[in-house]
């Protein structure tokens, strides 16, 4: 690794520090001022703790790493096919059937080995 590369990833561990010590003084400036402030400037302080350590945390090379990963997913969450009402409704009540299939089954079974348990026990 070069000097520069080094100083380049010193610089992104201090960017990171930096953004997750903000996150945290809004978290706690929220905590803080719970009787001095009203709620809402109590959000705001949070919100702005994300927002400027997201900020940060962006300017990184691991930060614009992660925002194009989401992007890419983003991409991939929008081709997905959805069900439509009628495929969910008949999927759900084939399921609600197998239940209630499966559980009589089940509950035959269960009284067959009780009877046959009682018969040779008693």
């Amino acid at each position: 690794m070069s000097g520069v590369e080094s100083a380049h990833g010193a610089g992104d561990k201090i960017k990171w520090y930096l953004a997750i010590a903000v996150v945290i003084a809004g978290v706690v400036a929220n905590l803080y001022f719970v009787d001095t402030y009203p709620t809402i400037i109590r959000v705001l302080m949070v919100i702005g703790g994300v927002l400027v350590g997201g900020f940060l945390g962006y300017s990184t090379s691991k930060g614009k790493e992660f925002a194009k990963f989401v992007k890419n997913a983003n991409i991939e969450r929008q081709k997905i096919v959805w069900p439509t009402k009628n495929e969910t409704i008949q999927t759900t009540i084939i399921v609600i059937v197998l239940v209630i299939i499966i559980g009589l089954f089940l509950f035959l079974v269960d009284s067959l080995f009780s009877n046959l348990l009682e018969y040779f026990f008693e």
